[in-house]
């Protein structure tokens, strides 16, 4: 098409929106706004403390001077070898000056604390949310900030790598899940948008579906994603993908979330897996996937042509002692069919083997040396880290009222050893926060049941009598605010709390 005919096609579809615009019709950014407010109640933001360098032992650290900044400029790099690996003898710390040029490492993975998420189910007071398993994984606490300013405690039930989802619950009066479509009636040139969390100010980007069941990389491969040009940055990572009805049709991934380039490509995992995965999730904590313990390759092209195969996977490696060695399965073998399905490529035959319940015994179809053959292979459970979710101590009830919102206990011996206090440790425990109190909308973060309330007003609390007398003066003076030092089994922060005028 001639350039001149391009651009009066575009000044068209300009002049017509303006004039639908005039004409009180409803624009595209008016379906935009309207799509994002509907799901915002539902999209929240994660924030992690706590979570510990991953890798093993530890290995060294140098640091990097940026030319012509001085030591302000200078970046310190860590680098720890992985679990189970131990350095070799003879290994010798590389000097920055054995690399000419060397103006520091590319940031990679999740530099951040904090993301999106999105509540996919609620039952009365207790919530759902899926979140980056990248970002929530190891963290020793997570708290999920609502649309409405309320930050509540959320408890890990469990992560899984494959999709890069972690399941939250959070409990709570009035939670709203996000309205599901169907990623599958996506078409590609279909309007998306791509909504953050509070955190971010909801912000909401446009752009379109540029590709469908797409095979995920890296620890996603085995996926199948949706693409995307609409803007994610790691902040909204974790967030919705919404049609133009306000209906939820993905979630952005983290892995796909990146310092963008011009315009990169996102990955959001299609809703109907985040249903599933969070589902599981908090049923069973974990998800069983299906293992065979084989590396494989593409078959070689000079294979394709003399066998004329139209699919298939070479297999480069069989793991010693997995269900595919245990089947037979050899080395150069050429798997055509699992399942009576037949092989199209290896990410979509991972994906097959992943979805596969372990125990489940498969009839696979191989090429060997020519020669078609069958072999039955009894599925394993794919290697992972599991996440183990310890029991959570649960507060007495009982107790004195605070009028914040609080209902207290002294720290006796054996409270102190149930929630991880020293025995002489001395404070009141926090064992109930009313929802609505000024205690739940402290900042920078809620009151929590399990906390011990050190100090309130920088005095000193070692009664609930105390706690009682001090607040009562605070009030007395006509205070807007006060401070309470609280200490838990992590952190010991201090947080403001609004006073009842």
């Amino acid at each position: 098409m001639a350039r001149r005919e391009r651009l009066g096609i575009l000044l068209a579809s300009i002049l017509l929106v303006a004039a639908s615009a005039r004409g009180g019709e409803p624009t595209l950014a008016d379906a935009i706004r309207t799509a994002a407010g509907a799901v915002k109640p539902a999209v929240v933001s994660i924030e992690i403390q706590g979570r510990p360098v991953p890798g093993g032992q530890p290995g060294f650290q140098f640091i990097v001077p940026a030319p012509g900044q001085g030591e302000e400029g200078a970046r310190q790099f860590e680098f720890h070898w992985p679990p189970g690996v131990e350095p070799p003898q003879d290994f010798v710390v590389p000097k920055i000056g054995q690399f000419p040029g060397f103006q520091g490492f590319p940031a990679f993975g999740r530099q951040g604390n904090e993301g999106s998420g999105l509540m996919v189910d609620v039952q009365g007071d207790r919530g759902l949310v899926a979140a980056p398993e990248s970002l929530v994984a190891h963290a020793q606490t997570v708290k999920v900030k609502l649309a409405d300013g309320r930050q509540l405690a959320a408890k890990v039930l469990g992560t899984d790598k494959l999709t890069g989802i972690a399941c939250l619950e959070v409990r709570g009066p009035n939670l709203a899940a996000a309205k599901a479509g169907k990623a599958t009636e996506l078409q590609v040139g279909d309007f998306v948008a791509a909504v953050g969390g509070p955190a971010t100010g909801n912000v909401v980007t446009l752009g379109i579906v540029g590709a469908k069941d797409r095979p995920g990389v890296g620890e996603q491969a085995g996926t199948r994603l949706i693409q995307t040009d609409a803007l994610v940055t790691e902040a909204m990572a974790g967030g919705p993908l919404i049609n133009l009805k306000g209906e939820v049709v993905g979630m952005t991934c983290l892995s796909m979330a990146r310092p963008m380039r011009g315009r990169d490509l996102a990955g959001v995992l299609p809703i109907e897996a985040v249903v599933a995965t969070v589902g599981l999730l908090a049923r069973e904590g974990k998800i069983a996937r299906g293992y065979l313990g084989v590396q494989f390759a593409p078959v070689p092209p000079d294979a394709k042509e003399q066998l004329k195969l139209g699919h298939g996977v070479q297999v480069g490696m069989v793991i010693p002692n997995s269900p595919a060695a245990r089947a037979g399965i050899q080395t150069g073998d050429i798997l055509l069919e699992y399942g009576g399905q037949a092989i199209a490529d290896t990410d979509a035959f991972r994906a097959q083997v992943a979805a596969t319940r372990p125990g489940t015994r498969v009839p696979v179809r191989l090429l060997r040396a020519g020669q078609q053959m069958a072999v039955e292979v009894t599925v394993g459970e794919q290697p992972g880290e599991a996440v183990v979710v310890p029991p959570q101590p649960v507060p007495p009830e009982g107790g004195e009222k605070l009028p914040l919102g609080l209902t207290v206990q002294p720290l006796t011996p054996a409270l102190a050893n149930q929630f991880g206090f020293r025995v002489q440790e001395k404070g009141v425990l926090v064992t109930h926060v009313d929802p609505q109190s000024p205690a739940a909308k402290a900042r920078p973060g809620a009151v929590q049941e399990g906390d011990l309330i050190k100090e309130i007003a920088r005095k000193p609390v070692t009664s609930v009598t105390d706690a009682q007398r001090i607040l009562k003066e605070v009030l007395d003076a006509k205070a807007k605010s006060t401070v309470l030092l609280l200490r838990n089994k992590e952190t010991t922060q201090y947080v403001v709390v609004d006073l009842p005028q």
